[in-house]
């Protein structure tokens, strides 16, 4: 092997992974104003627990733009519990928040940077508080149990909302 060429190589790595770590940077610092939803203390439980992956957390209607705001910009293991106001989510890791009952909910078969099987995903659609304190439409994706998708997508669906995909 020629020393130039490992060199070559290697200083396009490190120019990649400080890009990498320059960009991940810059969206935390653009995105520290925006708050998670606090979590009322009186919540009851009304409907199903489930537990499985937050997968990405993105703003609505650009897939593309992570979330990272709150702890959302990595996967964690939450569990979801339907309660009488919305999906309480607890994540390993980080703080919970409450996505209301007025959110939306759907499928979907990729979020960001995961794909899977049609409908693999469960989508629920929220709000973070802006640094105004106008609500920012976010959207986290879920893996869960087909059983547990099923339930809570139907614990938590008006019965005449037609049942969106986030990836159409």
């Amino acid at each position: 092997m020629n020393p130039v060429s490992v060199a070559i190589v290697l200083a396009i790595l490190v120019l990649a992974l400080l890009g990498m770590a320059w960009g991940w940077r810059r969206r935390g610092r653009a995105q520290r104003d925006l708050v998670l939803p606090a979590v009322p203390a009186d919540l009851r439980t009304t409907g199903p627990v489930a537990e499985g992956l937050l997968v990405a957390t993105t703003f609505a209607g650009r897939p593309l733009e992570r979330v990272v705001a709150g702890g959302l910009g990595f996967r964690a293991r939450a569990t979801l519990t339907v309660t009488d106001r919305g999906v309480l989510v607890e994540r390993a890791g980080g703080d919970p928040f409450l996505v209301p009952a007025t959110g939306r909910a759907g499928t979907a078969s990729w979020a960001l940077d995961k794909g899977v099987e049609r409908d693999g995903l469960t989508v629920l659609g929220w709000s973070l508080t802006g640094p105004d304190g106008a609500p920012v439409p976010v959207e986290s994706a879920f893996r869960l149990p087909p059983e547990s998708q099923a339930a809570l997508l139907a614990a938590v669906r008006p019965a005449d909302q037609e049942a969106p995909r986030a990836d159409q």
